[in-house]
């Protein structure tokens, strides 16, 4: 994915269980829109690319958010999986919600067959490697996504971080 870096937009935030709002919270719908205005602003930049960890939580309302996009943008899901069963202990919400993107997906980069110590850090420096812009929730919460922008930072990344949005809004 080397040769696409420069128009490729990777996302990085919480899992569900993380994120300081439930998935059914008006600050969901709230985000979900200011995630819709990132991708259109990245889009209008060049990117062409967006590349989702496809987790609970943000991963997820980020991939739905390009799939959106996607009806009226030249632009692409592309989906990183640390491994083949990610999605099997996802609860049915997330389940149906990473089956249907990951169906709707343009590019699917499978990282492993099964489950290893170290196998999501190992798809957020894919994604990192693979992109010049990071989207991202980041709220100082120590973690993958801490992880993953401190990556993204070494590597020169652009960032846009949606929780400064979230801060300001609310």
């Amino acid at each position: 994915m080397d040769s696409d870096r420069a128009v490729t937009c990777c996302f990085s935030g919480y899992r569900a269980e993380k994120m300081p709002f439930p998935a059914n919270d008006p600050r969901a719908n709230t985000l979900a829109q200011t995630l819709d205005r990132a991708i259109v602003d990245a889009a209008a930049q060049g990117y062409t690319a967006f590349l989702s960890g496809m987790s609970t939580g943000f991963d997820l309302w980020a991939a739905e958010a390009v799939l959106r996009a996607r009806e009226h943008l030249p632009v692409q899901l592309c989906c990183a999986i640390p491994f083949d069963q990610q999605a099997d202990r996802y609860p049915p919400l997330w389940k149906r919600s990473f089956n249907r993107c990951l169906l709707a997906a343009d590019r699917v980069f499978s990282l492993s067959r099964h489950y290893y110590a170290g196998c999501y850090a190992a798809r957020n420096r894919f994604m990192v490697e693979s992109s010049a812009l990071l989207i991202c929730y980041f709220d100082g919460q120590p973690g993958g996504t801490a992880q993953t922008v401190r990556m993204a930072r070494q590597r020169g990344l652009e960032i846009v971080n949606l929780a400064d949005e979230q801060i300001r809004l609310f």
